[in-house]
């Protein structure tokens, strides 16, 4: 399983990204706004999900651990495959479909390309509560973290990837780190681990 690529941006065609990995060159799938960070000649960092079918191996790729998160969540939607998906993706930011599903509100899923009614609302009846792990404990709106720097960004991410490393589902780990983002970010990667792990430990006992 490839869980992530690091290399240089050789080529932007669509909604495809080829990235020189060592002289491989790796043709990864991602949303509109993820590929418009990336730059043609630049070394990027991408999470990756490697989906395998008969007829092709398909990588898609992310900037954050929480897109990837949510693409895993989207393509187990009756009805929704990783292209819708990453229409999604490219649709809304994380924190705005979140919201937007937890309230409900399936009409503004209906702009996003391919999907009609019956989708947008599917979309709603199965996401409503497996979104609600995004949020902060106890409550059921998400943080939004689009003004964070690129540091902090960064810092996040690792945090969660070094979770997930421990054996803590991705999704708890998302949870748990954002919940310690939230009061500080100025935190660094390991400052964060620690107060994820400190959270996890209080909420078992």
């Amino acid at each position: 399983m490839i869980g992530s690529l690091s290399g240089k941006v050789l080529r932007i065609d669509g909604v495809t990204a080829l990235i020189d990995v060592n002289g491989v060159g790796y043709e990864v799938d991602m949303p509109v706004s993820s590929l418009g960070s990336l730059k043609v000649g630049e070394s990027c960092f991408v999470y990756t999900q490697h989906i395998v079918r008969e007829d092709a191996q398909i990588l898609y790729g992310f900037l954050s651990v929480i897109e990837r998160s949510l693409f895993r969540i989207l393509i187990k939607v009756n009805g929704v495959g990783p292209k819708m998906a990453l229409a999604v993706l490219s649709t809304f930011k994380v924190d705005e479909f979140i919201q937007i599903v937890i309230s409900e509100q399936s009409k503004s899923l209906e702009q996003i390309p391919g999907v009609g009614k019956k989708t947008a609302e599917r979309m709603v009846v199965e996401l409503k509560d497996n979104l609600k792990k995004f949020a902060l404990p106890g409550s059921d709106i998400s943080i939004d973290l689009s003004s964070a720097t690129s540091e902090q960004s960064d810092s996040f991410n690792d945090a969660v990837a070094a979770m997930t490393a421990l054996g803590y589902r991705e999704s708890d780990s998302v949870k748990y780190v954002k919940a310690v983002v939230s009061k500080d970010r100025s935190l660094s990667t390991q400052q964060i681990i620690v107060a994820a792990l400190a959270l996890i430990s209080k909420g078992k006992s």
